[in-house]
């Protein structure tokens, strides 16, 4: 209990919001430094041969939004000339943004754009991903280029310099993973200084569908993702019930969930389990299956929010013990995402 208090403490401490007001500074320099970089050394030295990234994310998990400037002098196929562009502004589709793997090269349509200056812009909103309809990149590295129709026997093909990563303030953050598929994409830089998209496997989690609320205590329905999510035939998972004080770990074997192979339901008895002599906090996680690994911890991860304790608050409940005692319940999220029932006695006999 006293190490807990001291973390608890720690964390709230002025020191503490020194350092992340240290951090955030730190982070607002290097991305300062890294801009400075690319506009006065790696620019010039791609002598026209390189489109300056904007603006590049993935904001919804499987779709990438971009948005670079063409450089001074390269021809810019319907953005000349004041009958190329339509009532929008916007020429016709004769640019591709270019996913580059070793000897495979993907192309996906993108938009020219005439800004006010009279310069031109290339923007792409890009769905990734075959299996959900989009362009077929796979596992592994991807380097980001444009090509342009300029009429030529050969296209006009220019690198994309910079990252273009937005600063982001407000309560949500770019969600890097794919809620139908598990991948994870993440958008960086090679050394050169070129932009560079990373796609990763899917990991195994447990997702929180519902928290049901019972005079006797609770049922949590959630659902596994990831590698070996699908459980036909195999054995149901169990989960394991843990007091993060005392340590105390029990053990309950969900059910599952019809017509969904991934769902799941596990019914907890609280007011049989609880001691009703201090206040308690469980957690839930997944028992590892036959192939090992680390326990998943059954929460809600796959959101876009920085602080989910704070967005997603569940409504209270109260449990009546064996011993005629009423508990009160609060269901919380941690900064992790793990889900958490708060279990606190009430000393008066009524609910």
């Amino acid at each position: 209990m006293i190490k807990k208090s001291a973390g608890i403490a720690l964390r709230r401490s002025p020191a503490m919001k020194v350092g992340a007001s240290v951090r955030r500074r730190a982070a607002a320099g290097l991305a300062s430094g890294r801009s400075t970089l690319v506009d006065s050394v790696l620019m010039p030295a791609a002598q026209g041969s390189a489109a300056r990234v904007q603006y590049a994310a993935v904001l919804d998990g499987h779709t990438l939004n971009l948005r670079a400037l063409l450089p001074a002098g390269v021809p810019a196929p319907g953005a000349s000339g004041a009958d190329a562009a339509g009532a929008d502004g916007d020429a016709p589709a004769r640019a591709h943004v270019l996913f580059i793997s070793g000897g495979t090269r993907i192309r996906a349509a993108a938009r020219l754009h005439r800004e006010r200056d009279g310069q031109t812009s290339v923007q792409a909103t890009v769905l990734l991903g075959e299996d959900i309809g989009g362009v077929p990149v796979t596992l592994g590295r991807w380097t980001l280029g444009l090509e342009l129709d300029s009429g030529s026997p050969a296209p006009v093909r220019l690198q994309l310099i910079g990252d273009g990563a937005p600063a982001y303030g407000g309560p949500t953050r770019p969600l890097d993973t794919c809620v139908r598929t598990g991948r994870r994409h993440r958008l960086g830089l090679t050394p050169a200084g070129r932009l560079r998209l990373t796609i990763a496997p899917a990991v195994a989690r447990a997702e929180v569908l519902r928290v049901n609320r019972a005079f006797t205590g609770t049922s949590v329905l959630f659902a596994v993702y990831g590698p070996d999510a699908a459980r036909d035939g195999a054995a149901p998972p169990v989960v394991e019930l843990v007091e993060q004080q005392r340590r105390t770990v029990l053990r309950h074997t969900a059910e599952p969930l019809p017509a969904d192979a991934t769902a799941w339901r596990v019914t907890l008895p609280l007011g049989r389990l609880m001691d009703t002599s201090a206040r308690q906090t469980w957690s839930l996680r997944l028992v590892p299956g036959p192939r090992g690994g680390k326990p998943l911890e059954i929460g809600r991860h796959g959101h876009d929010l920085r602080s989910p304790r704070k967005v997603l608050t569940p409504p209270k409940f109260t449990v009546r013990a064996e011993d005629g005692t009423f508990v009160e319940v609060k269901p919380q999220y941690t900064r992790r995402g793990a889900l958490q029932l708060v279990c606190t006695p009430r000393k008066s006999g009524t609910p």
